[in-house]
């Protein structure tokens, strides 16, 4: 059976780590002018609808040739999200291939090839490997990380290019140039936070909150959530602790939050230095209850029996519901379409890449709609873009257009890692929408 295959090739990769250490008409001057839409041609002199007119097919551009659309892919593959950031590589590339198999490419006839770079988790390497493909491509379907994401950002302005930032920073919803997906971090944690001090059965209200959060733009702003929930519930932060990527050694960290009498910890960290916070935990006899988002867990930690005492009292946020809900719509293709076209190696971000490509394959196919896959007509396209349906993969669609009206999703799956359940390692707990949510203001570039 493919989940047993599954289930072994988690593990063998987890020993393999040794545990893990450490996104023209022509009009003639006479005749009267007409403006044509991808539906029907409407004559000015009359404004009656004449017949229906096709758009035009889309001209060779940048990173189309007429035949394939080109679509840049920066993610890390060697650096210390790799264990992130190859999973969304192949889940992306599940998608795709369904897409070219399947639909026959995009509009039923241009297919799809990704143009992959390895950005090594650092915002430097990421600029590099963006100039690199920028002119070999229509726009990138992954930006993988909030770091990386910024430091390119200033230049997909530049070229007018669209990408989908692969991090969930609520400041990307409001920038053209970037086609976020899910519920922002923010509302993760303003959910996440508000459900557990809401629950009768945690006595959240009781407890003494802390939080602990990765030295960068991600885990600044993910914690602004925990500071407006904090603000809007009348909770005192009593400790506040910093990591850094990389990092190894969490003592300092774990020390001052046990000192603090900390009963629950909010964490905007990553998944190998979220293990390690869990370890020191452990060894110091500190058995606080973990809220984290979306980042925080990897299916491949959870795979493992031995690790699940220190996962034990551990809850995060994640869109898409556990792939043990073969009902679901969503899941059941995205099992089927992994089981067809996708490795035996499966993460819980193989579908965080195959969920972010839904948005790309519609605005793709605007842009063939509106006989347009140039860097500007991808732009325009994305203006008319409207309510993308992911199939049921998140607990709303997310609803395009103008940037400045965009309205992500708000409501979160709370999730708890269970090793017993192959081949994501995860349960629903609940799902959830703060009333809190709708008080926080988007950040405007």
């Amino acid at each position: 059976m493919r989940k047993n295959r599954l289930l072994i090739s988690v593990v063998a990769l987890i020993t393999g780590l040794g545990l893990v250490a450490a996104a023209c008409n022509h009009n003639d001057d006479n005749a009267p002018s007409t403006t044509t839409t991808a539906a029907t041609t409407t004559t000015a002199a009359t404004g009656e609808p004449s017949a229906t007119v096709a758009p035009s097919e889309p001209s060779s551009t940048t990173g189309f040739d007429g035949t394939t659309i080109k679509l840049g892919f920066l993610t890390d593959l060697s650096g210390a999200l790799a264990i992130i950031g190859r999973p969304i590589r192949d889940g992306a590339q599940v998608y795709w291939d369904y897409v070219n198999e399947e639909l026959g490419g995009i509009g039923g006839k241009y297919k799809v090839e990704l143009v992959v770079e390895d950005t090594e988790d650092r915002p430097a390497v990421a600029v590099q490997a963006y100039q690199k493909i920028k002119d070999d491509v229509v726009m990138f379907a992954e930006i993988l990380s909030t770091p990386p994401t910024s430091a390119v950002l200033g230049f997909l302005k530049e070229d007018n290019i669209v990408a989908v930032p692969g991090s969930l920073a609520s400041s990307w919803i409001r920038e053209p140039n970037l086609l976020p997906n899910g519920a922002p971090y923010e509302y993760e944690i303003i959910n996440i936070v508000d459900w557990w001090y809401n629950n009768d059965e945690s006595g959240g209200a009781n407890d003494v909150y802390c939080s602990v959060h990765v030295d960068d733009i991600y885990g600044t702003s993910t914690i602004s959530g925990l500071d407006h929930i904090a603000n809007q519930l009348n909770i005192t932060v009593a400790e506040r602790q910093t990591i850094s990527r990389g990092d190894t050694e969490f003592s300092t960290q774990i020390t001052a939050l046990e000192e603090a009498n900390c009963t629950v910890v909010v964490a905007a960290t990553v998944p190998t230095e979220q293990r390690g916070l869990l370890t020191a935990a452990a060894t110091q006899g500190f058995a606080p209850t973990w809220l984290g988002a979306l980042p925080t867990y990897l299916s491949l930690f959870g795979a493992v029996e031995a690790l699940a005492p220190l996962y034990s009292k551990f809850y995060y946020v994640q869109d898409a519901p556990p792939l043990t809900e073969t009902d679901n719509p969503g899941v059941a293709n995205f099992n089927a379409r992994h089981e067809t076209y996708g490795p035996d190696m499966f993460s819980t971000f193989s579908l965080s890449g195959y969920f972010q490509s839904f948005s790309v394959h519609q605005l793709l196919e605007k842009a063939v709609e509106l006989g347009d896959l140039s860097r500007e007509g991808i732009l325009a396209a994305s203006e008319q873009l409207g309510e993308v349906d992911v199939e049921q993969l998140a607990a709303s669609n997310f609803i395009y257009g103008p940037a400045a009206t965009r309205t992500p999703p708000r409501a979160s799956r709370i999730m708890a890692p269970d090793h017993t359940m192959a081949p994501d390692f995860i349960r629903q707990v609940a799902e959830f929408e703060s009333t809190h949510i709708g008080s926080f203001s988007l950040p405007t570039p």
